[in-house]
């Protein structure tokens, strides 16, 4: 067995979007069985689903705005203060 990295660097952009049609796939046809098959109404589960979208979304704009003030401070553009 290797570190793991064989094969990601050979491997086509096509391919990885083709693997992460799959993994969509997948996902969908987990939650319609989870859906089908728990006896949950939509009002059970939705608060948990909305919390994850928001915690995902709240991320992806923490990462940018990090991403950005750390851009700004290289350039000179804002001062390195402590926190």
């Amino acid at each position: 067995m290797g570190n793991g990295k064989q094969g990601a660097t050979t491997a086509k952009p096509t391919d990885a979007f083709k693997d992460i049609e799959k993994l969509e796939k997948d996902l969908w046809e987990a939650a319609d069985n989870l859906r089908a098959n728990s006896k949950l109404t939509s009002s059970d589960y939705f608060m948990p689903v909305l919390g994850v979208i928001f915690l995902r979304h709240a991320a992806n704009r923490f990462d940018a705005a990090a991403k950005q003030i750390a851009e700004d401070q290289a350039a000179g553009r804002m001062p390195r203060r402590k926190v």
